[in-house]
């Protein structure tokens, strides 16, 4: 376990760096980008989240998994890793080859009123050079080589931050700027993974791996797209029923409750090989307590962005994203029961014999309609909040479903109803943000509940707590 905390506290740190970056730079980026701008690029961003799943046929996830299969064997390591290289970047190519020639019958529906010149062909050339890197990182992951990692995703910041400045604020670039710069960034480190990792593949194509790569991951795809659907489909509702202008106030708001996101995503980076070496060890009785501890962790966090969030962004932002706060509790909550679907689905992953890929798939689709039906639905009468609250009642729905099916893959019984009611209680208390007393300072109310929850939080799993002082030893 101390692995799995040392590990999270490195891919945390850089991960807020690099998938943080629109938060580091909220001040900057909403003084020089309208919210038109901002819009645009969320816009994009939603649809290269939707197309990254198909360049990179979740073989990323099939890498983590077949490591553990041929460790031990370097040769084979090799031949995994290349293959799965060689194939991501060749069908990358086909693929945008295809997209480009017919942007107008696969793209041009999705991005309403903004341009595919300059916007998305920007977008294009990221999704083209990002997956081979995002496969290099993705075997640091599986090796557990978290300086490694970490130590690329800073490069990948500070080179992206700096094409992000010189183009935004010496070239008044606006969204073209920062789609611009992203490109750019992942130009160079596509040639950067060439150079560091080619010593650890073969270059080519394993037939037989492939094969049995594919037969893995292939599955997945449904599920991968039913997840990014459901994260991020919301922004493509509010661009067509509201304005782009909606989308960009919409977007911040979501980045501060992503925090919770960034932090569950990089506990589940530690966690995910951890839990796989942990299981063909045969050591798995701690794993639900561990999980259970990090969600009431995930929760107080989501209850301080929920409550002080409204300040920090009518301090640092101009007063046209100022209702963006509005949206934060529901996201941030809805990132935490993310964080208890990532322990939930990790045993359904490690099924190798693909009944798991199966199972999962039929669970996030049908969360993916719901959402998107929801988004419909509310999105037009209830605007912004509407969106989140159909996202928070998503995850919700998703999670209910996987603790009722996650055990019947692996022997292990998480707190399950902790795990989800928690959340609920918490997120309860979130909604006093929206009330206001007009005798009291509302800060000063807010730091004083904040800090109490706290207490009781601490004194409630002081038994569970003390545990982790075990963890470092």
């Amino acid at each position: 376990m101390s692995k799995i905390l040392k590990n999270s506290a490195i891919y945390s740190g850089f991960n807020v760096l690099q998938k943080g970056i629109n938060f580091l730079l909220i001040p900057i980026l909403t003084a020089y980008l309208t919210t038109n701008d901002y819009g645009v690029v969320a816009v994009v961003t939603v649809i290269n989240s939707f197309l990254n799943v198909f360049y990179l046929c979740a073989l990323n996830g099939s890498l983590n998994r077949f490591y553990y299969e041929f460790k031990g064997d370097d040769e084979k390591v090799k031949k995994l890793f290349g293959t799965v290289v060689t194939f991501v970047f060749l069908f990358s190519v086909f693929l945008s080859i295809i997209l480009g020639v017919g942007h107008q019958f696969f793209l041009d529906p999705f991005l309403n009123n903004v341009e595919f010149y300059p916007y998305m062909i920007l977008g294009m050339i990221s999704i083209l050079f990002n997956p081979v890197f995002t496969i290099f990182q993705g075997t640091l992951l599986a090796k557990q080589e978290a300086s490694k990692y970490g130590f690329n995703s800073f490069l990948f910041f500070l080179s992206n931050l700096v094409f992000l400045l010189i183009s935004v604020i010496i070239l008044d670039y606006g969204a073209v700027g920062v789609l611009g710069s992203l490109a750019l960034t992942n130009i160079f480190f596509f040639i950067y993974t060439l150079t560091r990792f080619g010593k650890d593949f073969f270059l080519g194509i394993d037939l037989s791996i492939l094969k049995q790569s594919l037969k893995y991951s292939l599955p997945l795809i449904p599920h991968s797209i039913a997840g990014v659907a459901t994260s991020v489909i919301d922004r493509l509702i509010i661009n067509n029923f509201l304005t782009t202008s909606m989308v960009g106030i919409y977007h911040l708001g979501n980045t501060f409750g992503g925090i919770i996101f960034i932090i569950a995503s990089s506990v589940n980076q530690a966690f995910n090989p951890w839990f796989n070496e942990q299981i063909k060890d045969g050591k798995h009785d701690d794993i639900p307590e561990k999980a259970k501890l990090l969600i009431i962790f995930y929760c107080v966090i989501a209850l301080g962005l929920s409550f002080f969030c409204k300040e920090v962004i009518q301090e640092i932002t101009p007063e046209s994203y100022h209702n963006a706060w509005e949206v934060v509790p529901f996201i941030a909550f809805a990132f935490v029961l993310h964080g208890s679907y990532y322990f939930f689905s990790v045993p359904l992953f490690y099924d190798i014999s693909g009944k798991g890929n199966r199972v999962l798939p039929i669970l996030t689709i049908f969360t993916a309609i719901l959402n998107a039906s929801l988004n419909f639905i509310m999105i037009p009468k209830y605007g912004i909040i509407g969106a989140a609250i159909a996202t928070l009642i998503s995850k919700f729905i998703l999670v209910v479903s996987l603790s009722f099916v996650y055990n019947k893959f692996l022997a292990i019984k998480y707190h399950s109803k902790e795990m989800i009611i928690v959340p609920l209680i918490f997120f309860t208390i979130s909604l006093t943000s929206f009330m206001s007393f007009e005798t009291y300072n509302d800060l000063f109310l807010k730091i004083y509940a904040y800090l109490l929850v706290i207490v009781l939080t601490l004194l409630f799993y002081k038994k569970e707590i003390r545990s982790i002082k075990k963890v470092w030893k």
